[in-house]
């Protein structure tokens, strides 16, 4: 059984050991190896931002509560039922299409429209179709302009 006494390392004993591990080549080529490799990023400035992005992290690990954990567990839950929603409706549709020995007519299309679930779907992607074109509205161009 050792005990927290055992553990502790004196100065002398952890001198002795760093003196040690410089005579084993093994470890003297691994550091060698480790140097070859930070090198370039220490150049390039690359090893900073892993710092920076290893402090983000615990930053992001002191911040997180359990409230937090909650609200993105719910957006990753909301986020996943809607691709397979999305994913659904894309197989259905995909097969009733595929099963279509033509491809409709203008009037067939039309007639399509008659049903509600068509239409409630033509007036989904409509509705979504008028936001996407709020959010990109932009200044209208002068073609007479030089």
């Amino acid at each position: 059984m050792t005990t927290d006494h055992d553990k502790t390392t004196t100065p002398e004993s952890a001198s002795q050991q760093v003196d040690h591990l410089l005579q084993d080549d093994a470890t003297l080529m691994g550091l060698q190896d480790l140097i070859n490799k930070l090198e370039p990023l220490i150049a390039g400035g690359r090893l900073n931002r892993l710092v920076d992005l290893a402090s983000v992290a615990a930053d992001l690990v002191d911040m997180s509560d359990e409230y937090m954990i909650e609200k993105i567990a719910k957006a990753g839950e909301d986020m996943m039922g809607a691709a397979w929603a999305t994913g659904n409706a894309a197989r259905m549709a995909s097969a009733q299409v595929s099963d279509m020995k033509d491809a409709p007519t203008l009037m067939g299309l039309v007639r399509m429209a008659r049903e509600p679930e068509v239409r409630r779907g033509l007036a989904f992607l409509l509705a979504f179709a008028g936001v996407i074109g709020k959010m990109n509205s932009y200044q209208p161009l002068d073609y007479d302009a030089d």
